[in-house]
């Protein structure tokens, strides 16, 4: 059958879980049924960039009798992600932050073929650490930073105007920590739209101190995020910061997304 839209999912921080998709990706084709077969869906993988190393260093820390383990394991798997990434986005040894973007693009250009068309939508699905990664993407794609740097010059125009995100029409991001990455800037700006039709959708949960509004960031932020709060989880989760990790499979999440994807199929 052919495809009708694209669905691209980033995850989160902290320990690589190579199917950490396949709750959600079951949730969306349980509720579509037999029009799940339009959907070209293709989740990145950039933990394993990173992982390596940090296995490397927990090893080594483990010569050390350290308490309190399972919250240093986290917090070593996930914030290291993140000071990596944006420590090599604003270094000239960019290796990391780069692989990384690629690895967004080939995703899309998987979505590219199987769409077979630069202009039909995309659907990205960012979780946690993941949102701030995607809109490092898109504020690239907007200004020639990072891998719009260096593309080949055989892609088609086309092809580069899909990478951009041209037919991209909602982002949706889930316990989003972009606060965490633009306190110490001044402007904070939010990036441009990749076209007119685009929307950006941020499901927090005020139990998640992982997860946070964007509006009110800055006007740029307001003008662009739509924020809304939803209780993630179930009882043993809502109410706590376990919520971080129950935004892709929430009901309040969910129901909006399958409207949104059966609006253009």
């Amino acid at each position: 059958m052919e495809k009708e839209i694209a669905i691209i999912t980033l995850h989160g921080m902290g320990d690589y879980k190579p199917n950490y998709y396949e709750e959600l990706k079951s949730k969306l084709a349980e509720k579509l049924g037999t029009d799940w077969q339009k959907v070209a869906f293709e989740p990145v993988q950039y933990q394993p960039i990173l992982q390596n190393n940090q296995n490397n260093i927990w090893q080594r820390m483990n010569r050390y009798p350290l308490d309190g383990s399972i919250l240093r394991r986290f917090l070593l798997f996930g914030f290291s992600d993140a000071g990596s990434l944006e420590y090599s986005a604003r270094s000239n040894v960019s290796d990391q932050y780069i692989k990384v973007q690629k690895e967004i693009m080939q995703a899309l250009d998987k979505a590219y073929v199987a769409l077979e068309s630069n202009d039909k939508p995309v659907i990205i699905i960012a979780q946690s650490l993941g949102c701030q990664v995607i809109s490092n993407y898109i504020w690239d794609a907007k200004n020639d930073l990072g891998i719009f740097d260096e593309l080949e010059p055989d892609a088609s125009d086309q092809l580069k105007s899909f990478r951009r995100l041209e037919s991209c029409v909602h982002l949706l991001t889930s316990g989003c920590n972009i606060p965490m990455f633009v306190g110490g800037l001044d402007p904070i700006e939010a990036f441009q739209k990749p076209n007119d039709d685009f929307t950006w959708f941020n499901y927090f949960d005020r139990d998640d101190v992982l997860g946070w509004p964007l509006s009110p960031l800055s006007d740029s932020y307001n003008a662009l995020v739509r924020d809304h709060e939803i209780n993630a989880g179930g009882i043993s989760s809502s109410w706590n910061p376990l919520s971080h990790g129950k935004y892709w499979t929430d009901k309040d999440v969910i129901k909006p997304l399958i409207k949104k994807v059966r609006s253009y199929i």
